[in-house]
């Protein structure tokens, strides 16, 4: 053989390589609910994406796409339908479909006891039936609080106020006397400025962000629920995974749920600290309400989740009672 075909077989051959190596590489692509600036994105989604890149040795990549492609409630059929790989959602954002994965907010705090309890792998053959796999379920390390704009009064809760609460805050507002009034979060700056409304049920991150200190003085405590961040993945992306990848991407996922929690566990710190500097104050909801908030609040997630996942949500909710899991 002379030195060009010689020449000519080794380049072939690079080429060859060069293509199985790229054949080899998966870049998938992760929807978000939220923008970057959301801070759980750059912990849990980011801090995913980056931690499968360095466990596959850059064979895996996963390019993020957030709410200003899909909106944040119709996300779940774009990724169950195979048009995105990934999800990073709340599991209040598509109760339309499932309330399911919305039960992890009723679930003690703990992501070692919640994956070894058996709880995920209900929750993931549910989805399965909607060509999704579920990943992993992320705490915030902290729940919701309401924001108001005077303190509670005498009656210790929220009789006679308006309050701004979404569909995972309807059951509690109702519960303990207030009347809900529903508008998107861009819109709860001047509603509580102008008095539209006298408060605001929100996680209890996102009022520095939002400066929603600057028109409510008030942080009604205790606080209730546990706030979490799910990521599926469709079905047939998953499958198309290879063992090896498979591990990576669940190991990563109880990575994250430990190292996530124990830094919003300190953001939260901050944050708290950082409201009341400015003027923000604890109000108290009043002795005879305040030991059952938790109660209340989960009272209502469980009906969700029976009501729109049926004998699913139903096993969920009472495995979850059996493991010591949910008070209600």
């Amino acid at each position: 053989m002379n030195f060009r075909k010689l020449l000519n077989l080794a380049g072939a051959t690079a080429i060859a390589s060069a293509l199985a190596l790229s054949a080899q590489a998966k870049d998938l692509t992760m929807l978000t609910s939220w923008g970057e600036s959301y801070n759980a994105v750059p912990v849990f989604a980011v801090g995913f994406a980056k931690r499968v890149e360095e466990l596959s040795d850059g064979e895996v990549k996963i390019d993020l796409r957030g709410p200003e492609t899909v909106p944040p409630f119709e996300q779940l059929q774009p990724v169950s339908s195979g048009l995105f790989d990934m999800l990073f959602t709340h599991g209040a954002y598509h109760k339309g479909q499932t309330a399911m994965v919305f039960g992890m907010d009723a679930i003690e705090d703990d992501p070692v006891k919640r994956r070894e309890s058996g709880i995920y792998d209900l929750i993931d053959q549910h989805y399965n039936k909607r060509g999704l796999k579920l990943i992993g379920v992320f705490s915030a390390a902290s729940g919701y609080h309401v924001l108001l704009r005077e303190p509670i009064g005498e009656s210790g809760d929220l009789s006679g106020l308006k309050i701004r609460a979404s569909g995972t805050y309807h059951h509690f507002v109702k519960e303990l006397g207030g009347s809900v009034v529903t508008m998107p979060a861009s819109e709860i700056y001047g509603a509580l400025e102008r008095g539209v409304v006298d408060g605001a049920a929100w996680p209890v991150f996102g009022a520095l962000d939002y400066k929603w200190y600057e028109v409510a003085d008030y942080m009604a405590r205790p606080t209730f629920g546990v706030t979490n961040l799910s990521l599926f993945m469709n079905l047939d992306s998953w499958n198309a995974l290879s063992d090896e990848e498979q591990d990576i991407f669940i190991e990563a996922a109880k990575q994250l749920e430990i190292e996530g929690r124990e830094h919003f566990e300190m953001l939260w710190a901050e944050e708290e600290a950082e409201l009341k500097r400015r003027g923000m104050e604890i109000t108290e909801f009043g002795p005879d309400v305040a030991p059952r908030v938790d109660a209340v609040f989960n009272t209502g997630v469980w009906q969700d989740v029976v009501e729109r996942s049926g004998e699913d949500g139903r096993q969920f909710r009472d495995m979850a009672i059996e493991k010591g899991l949910t008070e209600q």
